[in-house]
């Protein structure tokens, strides 16, 4: 059961890695003190993983009025911003 769990985490990692493209063929990039991965699509909400957690959070962004950049804050009070790169 431990080891599907494990398994499970690696997989989402894998998927979930790299920067998310939208449909309008956007490209986002996430940074945080401690990020080790990210996934942002410019929805209301980004997936952010710290270390010293073993698993990410979906946490709620705010947008810029030009739609460029969101920036939130994760549960453990880490700020984090994602910018659109293309």
């Amino acid at each position: 059961m431990r080891t599907m769990k494990f398994l499970l985490v690696v997989l989402t990692v894998v998927i979930i890695s790299g920067c998310a493209t939208t449909e309008d063929g956007a490209t986002w990039k996430c940074t945080a003190h401690g990020l080790v991965n990210s996934y942002y699509t410019g929805s209301d909400s980004a997936m952010i993983h710290l270390q010293g957690f073993s698993s990410g959070g979906s946490y709620k962004v705010t947008k810029n009025a030009q739609g460029t950049e969101a920036t939130g804050t994760t549960a453990n009070g880490t700020p984090f911003t994602c910018v659109k790169t293309k």
